[in-house]
C-alpha cells in the first residue's frame, strides 16, 4: 500500500468520525480518499483557522477527530490553538505536511519551515514525524491516546521521509 492508503485505513482503524483539512498537494490524496470514506465524515475548510475550529468542536462533543494542513498554514493558527485547543484542553489530533526541508524545494516554504517546529515547541504541542512504517507502528492512535490522557492537541508530522522520499 501507499502512505495515502495506509494513513487511511490508520485513520478509520483509530475511530476518527471527523477530519477537516485544508488542501496541500502532499495532502490532496487523502483528503480525496477520507471524502469517500464510509466512517469518517470530512469537512474541508477555507482556511487553517476554520478546520481547526470546526476539529475542536468536534473533540468536544466527544469524537476523535484529525485536522489535516500545511505547516504554513498551521502558523496562522496560533490564536486559535492557543485560545482554543491548549486553554480547553481540547484532544486533538493534528496531521501536518512539514514543508521547506530538505528535499522539497518549493521557496515559498523556505522561511516558513524555520519558524514551524519552534513554533509548535513554544506552544507547548508535542509533534512526532510520521515514520514511513506508521501503520506498523500505530502511531495515529498511539497520537490519539497522549491526546486525551493530556487533554491537548498532538501533531504528527508528514515529511518527504513519511512520503517514502528523501
Amino acid at each position: 500500500m501507499s502512505y495515502v492508503e495506509d494513513l487511511v485505513v490508520a485513520i478509520e482503524t483509530a475511530g476518527v468520525k471527523v477530519a477537516t483539512s485544508v488542501p496541500d498537494n502532499w495532502l490532496a490524496p487523502v483528503i480525496k480518499k477520507l471524502t469517500d470514506s464510509k466512517s469518517v465524515t470530512h469537512a474541508p475548510a477555507a482556511r487553517e483557522e476554520d478546520a481547526l475550529g470546526i476539529s475542536c468542536g468536534a473533540a468536544l462533543s466527544g469524537v476523535r477527530t484529525l485536522c489535516l494542513m500545511q505547516s504554513a498554514g498551521a502558523l496562522n493558527t496560533g490564536g486559535t490553538l492557543a485560545t482554543l485547543g491548549i486553554a480547553y484542553g481540547v484532544p486533538l489530533v493534528m496531521i501536518i505536511t512539514d514543508r521547506g526541508l530538505l528535499g522539497d524545494a518549493t521557496i515559498a516554504h523556505f522561511e516558513k519551515a524555520r519558524a514551524f517546529r519552534p513554533f509548535l515547541e513554544a506552544l507547548g504541542i508535542p509533534f512526532y514525524d510520521l515514520a514511513p512504517d506508521f501503520l506498523n507502528k500505530d502511531q495515529i492512535e498511539q497520537a490519539f491516546l497522549m491526546a486525551e490522557s493530556g487533554q491537548k492537541p498532538i501533531a504528527l508530522l508528514i515529511t518527504k521521509e513519511t512520503l517514502g522520499e528523501s
